[in-house]
């Protein structure tokens, strides 16, 4: 099935929340912390965060907290995390024990459950991609509505059986809201599938 992506992720991928939940935080952990790639990349978008000094950050679809971890080893803000998988946070919880200033709540991207401009930046890691286009075009409205500056987003653009493969940036320039940066992420292997960009949608 490696040749026919869409059938795959009919079959494998219908519900991306089942996908996410019944893999269970465990499993991701593992697959995430054996892999150094992920570390490098989770360090290098963590840096990326810190350097727009944001004094509040939500993170959608968190799920067991690594990239909030790597973020707050360079700013000490607060920072909410949400995911719809109960599986993800509940490692999450375990992971991001002992670190202050950091809730995980259960909530979709899709309806984020907080007021506007909410959060001086909100990030997506691997989020929007995994959504067909009707949720990701949702997800990307959410992002919108809560941040009051930066909306930041690490989004592969290659198609898989559980990936749909957006352009973010180009989505952004289509709604006419200007990027701060946008480009790949150079130490990926692969670079070209990878991109990272943030918005600043205030300045519309």
């Amino acid at each position: 099935m490696g040749r026919w992506p869409a059938l795959k992720r009919r079959f494998l991928y219908a519900d991306p929340r089942q996908y996410w939940t019944l893999r269970g935080g465990d499993d991701y952990f593992r697959e995430q912390e054996g892999q150094r790639t992920r570390t490098e990349r989770a360090e290098w978008i963590a840096g990326r965060i810190a350097s727009y000094r944001p004094g509040s950050i939500l993170e959608v679809g968190c799920g067991y907290g690594k990239q909030l971890r790597e973020i707050r080893r360079r700013i000490d803000v607060s920072m909410v995390g949400i995911d719809f998988s109960p599986t993800q946070l509940r490692r999450g919880r375990e992971y991001l024990d002992g670190l202050d200033r950091i809730a995980l709540v259960l909530a979709s991207g899709a309806e984020i459950p907080f007021p506007d401009r909410s959060f001086d930046l909100v990030l997506t890691s691997a989020v929007i991609l995994h959504n067909p286009p009707d949720a990701a075009e949702r997800i990307r409205r959410e992002v919108i509505r809560v941040c009051r500056r930066f909306a930041a987003h690490n989004e592969d653009t290659d198609v898989s059986y559980n990936r749909f493969g957006y352009d973010t940036a180009a989505w952004y320039r289509a709604a006419g809201l200007p990027l701060a940066e946008s480009g790949p992420i150079a130490i990926d292997p692969e670079p070209p599938h990878s991109q990272f960009c943030v918005a600043e949608p205030w300045r519309r």
